[in-house]
């Protein structure tokens, strides 16, 4: 859903996950897509407000839907919009693009995927107070799934850039817990960090891009030859693990979209005066004259010159507008269309359009590839898992509730002792006889998700409901009187005290998913 040129779609690919169908509302990002996947059944241009899952199904059933992917457009929820309120306080303006995520849950609904990924930027988690981010959690839980929030960072995934997203990652309430840490493997340390523990070297903007042929600002041929002696300087400096094995560089026999805008002279002379790794703030601060006619208060990071040695700023789509805010570490000029791709991860043999303004969009607005992969590598061994019950369930065995209530009056008892004793003081067998009948009695909650449970508190507790039950805070789901119990499991872990069987406890939670189910 809203797959714009694929990016999301060519890592699932990547992992091994084969596509049913993509949909976007942009016919340009679609002819993109299907350039590029032309094995695709069904790649359509179709507006989700109006097209039915009902509309859906009758091209592809009776195909059976494991995942859902997709990223609702993220403009709405921008960190950018803050500047006008759009996002926040008394200003808070309507946007209807915030509410294409009930679209996508519509589709979730309709077909009850194992698993389903929605995809957005980090002002998602502030934008109007919270109000998306909780509704976000509120709804998928009603549809039954167990929802958990994570933030990617795009770096660790060998993507050359300071990318973070948004995910919430929703699996059904029926299958184990989905464990971030178990599933989501980093493969590269971050710049400036110990590369340990099997992690690669980050992947910096000059691994990714420093074997391109030099052009000049308006040169916008569209096919030119790659530069032989250049390619042996580049792989003799940092091998062949990004260049041929990601950019399948070794693949492609023409260069394509590596073109550049024109700049005026007055820019180009602004860009000359910018050290590498430097924006015009800082070199204002030490002391240089700027030509450019804007506030020098508002408009001091202007213009920014990327440094080889580092990871790139974050690869958006207003590069179709301008990229004074991308300016090439080493050459006069902004970025091309294929650098910005390669930043992405997206290979050399990917079709991009013509078109740079296509290409900047639809290349700023995709998932990228590595990241992509990541999650489908994720998904498929958490599939996988859920199969076979001696991945999931506790070295300990424990005995659970034998129903909903006895688990109810078992941790109101619980709850109570705890005026008596601090949770630090239990035992482990005693601490684990509890939190796993939380897991039991709350299967539809991720461990994860209660640090994070926002302020809005539900109305209650109702009359003849348990304290264990309700109030809760609305954003995770958790019950008020639970949460020291998440907190006190979640540090044990942290400090090694609780396996991460023992924390994630799945054989509870399962077990009450099946016992609440009867």
């Amino acid at each position: 859903m809203f797959c714009g040129c694929g990016g999301f779609s060519l890592g699932l690919n990547w992992a091994g996950l084969r596509c049913l169908a993509a949909i976007d509302f942009n016919a340009p990002a679609i002819d993109t897509f299907k350039a590029n996947y032309p094995n695709v059944p069904h790649a359509l241009v179709k507006d989700l407000t109006s097209f039915r899952p009902e509309d859906l199904d009758k091209l592809i059933a009776p195909e059976r839907v494991d995942l859902i992917v997709g990223g609702p457009p993220c403009q709405g929820f921008s960190k950018a919009r803050q500047v006008d309120g759009a996002n926040h306080g008394d200003r808070l303006i309507h946007d209807p693009r915030r509410d294409l995520y009930q679209e996508f849950l519509r589709y979730v609904k309709y077909y009850q995927p194992k698993v389903f990924i929605m995809e957005n930027v980090p002002g998602l988690r502030s934008a109007a107070g919270g109000e998306f981010f909780t509704k976000v959690q509120v709804e998928s839980r009603e549809l039954g799934y167990r929802v958990i929030p994570y933030e990617v960072e795009a770096w660790r995934f060998g993507v050359p850039q300071k990318r973070v997203r948004q995910l919430f990652i929703g699996t059904r309430r029926e299958l184990p817990l989905f464990i971030p840490d178990r599933y989501i493997k980093h493969t590269h340390a971050g710049i400036e960090e110990p590369v340990e523990g099997g992690l690669l070297p980050p992947v910096t903007l000059g691994e990714a891009i420093g074997d391109l042929p030099h052009i000049m600002p308006g040169d916008d041929r569209f096919h030119r030859l790659y530069e032989p002696e250049l390619r042996k300087a580049h792989i003799k400096k940092y091998g062949k693990r990004y260049i041929d094995k990601v950019l399948l560089a070794n693949k492609a026999n023409v260069l394509t979209a590596h073109t550049a805008r024109p700049h005026s002279q007055r820019d180009l002379r602004d860009f000359m005066r910018l050290r590498e790794g430097e924006n015009s703030k800082q070199a204002i601060g030490r002391g240089e004259e700027m030509e450019f006619p804007y506030d020098r208060e508002n408009f001091k990071d202007r213009y920014t010159k990327q440094h080889r040695d580092e990871l790139c700023s974050t690869i958006v789509a207003h590069l179709k507008k301008d990229g004074l805010m991308f300016i090439h570490p080493v050459q006069c000029r902004s970025l091309s269309p294929r650098e910005a791709a390669r930043i992405q991860s997206f290979p050399d043999t990917f079709i991009l359009p013509r078109a740079p303004t296509h290409s900047f969009a639809q290349v700023g607005n995709a998932v990228p590839p590595l990241v992509g992969q990541a999650m489908g590598l994720a998904v498929k061994e958490y599939v996988m898992a859920a199969v076979d019950s001696d991945m999931v369930a506790p070295k300990a065995v424990a005995k659970l509730p034998s129903d909903r209530q006895a688990a109810i009056e078992q941790l109101e008892v619980f709850v109570e002792s705890l005026f008596l004793k601090p949770l630090s003081s239990l035992s482990k067998a005693d601490f684990l006889h509890a939190w796993w009948a939380v897991g039991f009695l709350h299967p539809n909650l991720h461990p994860d998700a209660a640090a994070d449970s926002g302020r809005v508190l539900s109305p209650g507790p109702k009359r003849g409901i348990s304290h264990v039950l309700e109030p809760v805070y609305v954003r995770s789901g958790w019950p008020v009187e639970l949460i020291p119990i998440a907190i006190e499991a979640r540090k044990r872990f942290d400090e090694g005290h609780l396996s991460e069987d023992e924390y994630y406890c799945s054989a509870a939670v399962m077990a009450g998913a099946i016992s609440h189910n009867l």
